[in-house]
């Protein structure tokens, strides 16, 4: 009995065992399968983990489209590339709101007995914008798990020309209540066209004079900026309703304490070139 109740035990424990490694095995891979969706850092990370150590990083500090060749050459020298994997390239607006590459694989050539060159030829359509781009890359150690391999380890910027005739933007249909009771909340909104695209739009603004006369300033702590922004983002909360439809929107609130008379709002865009739109104003009685 008592060897019969042994042999019960180890084969309970094998299996055991056998029933906790598949289960990790299980929960590894489904780990990968989730993470590997995971977003790039957006920040610059000092790598702990892996050795590697990054030397130098080039791309022009400008480009112009030129048709057919659209290509400009990035490139980075790694040194102690025995922890590294991958190396990646991703190029994005300064602002974050669109890419014009992404998760590009940097191809591996020349190798000393110190030191690696990745680069990697990015496309650059007539289509995006001109203005500044922001140019990332990325490393992906052979020590950690997915996504906690990948690092940010540097970033330059790029000024893009794409040698198209630039159109300022146009602003028209302005939607804003005539009279507003103090503590009501209100949402205005105003149309925004641009024939080099919506994506060309770099921000649509307004300023905020007070019945005596005096402008608002969105933050004491930066004077400078004397205008607030308004978002075509989607943003509920904000007073948007969809995103990207051209609709630029505000959601407001004039305080208990808030002047009463009679406001006055200017509206104006910008593009990614510094062009600027027509101005439209309109006045707001605050009861």
């Amino acid at each position: 009995m008592i060897i019969s109740f042994l042999s019960s035990k180890k084969q309970f424990l094998i299996k055991s065992v056998m029933n906790r490694k598949f289960a990790l095995a299980l929960f590894a891979l489904l780990a990968f399968a989730f993470s590997a969706c995971e977003d790039l850092p957006d920040s610059i990370i000092d790598n702990k983990f892996a050795d590697y150590k990054i030397l130098k990083i080039e791309t022009p500090s400008s480009f112009a489209y030129a048709n057919p060749d659209s290509l400009f050459t990035a490139s980075i020298t790694i040194q102690n590339t025995k922890s590294v994997e991958r190396v990646l390239l991703s190029v994005k607006a300064v602002d974050g709101t669109s890419y014009v590459a992404k998760q590009i694989v940097m191809i591996k050539g020349t190798t000393t007995q110190s030191s690696t060159i990745y680069s990697a030829k990015v496309p650059m359509s007539k289509k995006s914008s001109s203005g500044k781009y922001l140019v990332e890359f990325f490393v992906s150690d052979n020590i950690r798990v997915v996504p906690d391999n990948v690092s940010k380890v540097g970033e330059q910027v790029l000024v893009y020309n794409n040698n198209q005739t630039n159109y300022a933007p146009v602003i028209s249909n302005l939607v804003l209540v005539d009279n507003i009771t103090r503590e009501t909340p209100f949402t205005f909104t105003i149309k925004v066209d641009d024939q080099n695209g919506l994506g060309d739009i770099e921000q649509v603004t307004f300023k905020l004079t007070r019945p005596d006369g005096t402008l608002v300033i969105p933050n004491p702590n930066t004077p400078s900026i004397n205008y607030f922004l308004m978002v075509d983002n989607g943003d509920a909360v904000l007073g948007d309703a969809k995103a990207g439809d051209g609709i630029y929107s505000f959601k407001n609130t004039f305080g208990s304490t808030a002047q009463t008379g009679s406001w006055q709002f200017e509206f104006q865009a910008k593009d990614k070139s510094g062009a600027l739109s027509n101005v439209i104003k309109q006045t707001l009685r605050v009861n």
